[in-house]
């Protein structure tokens, strides 16, 4: 059977709201990305993300270079706990690949949890074109520093 998740797990020194709190902006998404895939933030995105249903668009470049745009649709909005989306080409519904990041507090820090959740992808194109999970352990534990690198800042 194959794994239809990948979970990085980091521990931080900084509250859960704090994260939470600067997760909830676009624009640290685009600063602390560690994919070296997110090249912005999209015209019409908002500042901050407010609730399910909220959708923030990324600019984006592919690993062979072509740019594209995505939605991310925010599938869960849990202030200081959870906040997880679903991205989508532009003008396309989701694939069903799901992005979450859970804040559980853990002494005077945070434990975070960051998972790609791929079960829901039926797309036969897709999972025949993209070995998932498209972003490795190694660069979401980079972008998980760096968030918490910009709450120091």
């Amino acid at each position: 059977m194959t794994d239809t998740a990948q979970t990085v797990t980091v521990t931080a020194d900084v509250p859960p709201e704090v994260l939470f709190d600067a997760l909830t902006r676009p624009a640290v998404h685009a600063a602390a990305d560690g994919s070296g895939m997110l090249r912005g933030v999209s015209a019409g995105s908002p500042e901050v993300i407010t609730a399910v249903g909220d959708v923030f668009g990324m600019e984006m470049t592919a690993e062979d270079g072509r740019e594209y745009s995505v939605d991310n649709h925010v599938t869960a909005f849990d202030p200081g706990t959870r906040l997880a989306w679903l991205p989508a080409r532009r003008g396309k519904p989701p694939v069903g690949v799901e992005w979450s990041w859970t804040f559980t507090p853990e002494g005077n820090g945070t434990l975070i949890a960051v998972t790609c959740d791929w079960s829901r992808v039926t797309d036969e194109a897709y999972l025949a074109r993209f070995t998932l999970p498209r972003v490795s352990a190694e660069k979401v534990r980079a972008t998980v520093d760096a968030v918490i690198a910009a709450t120091h800042g």
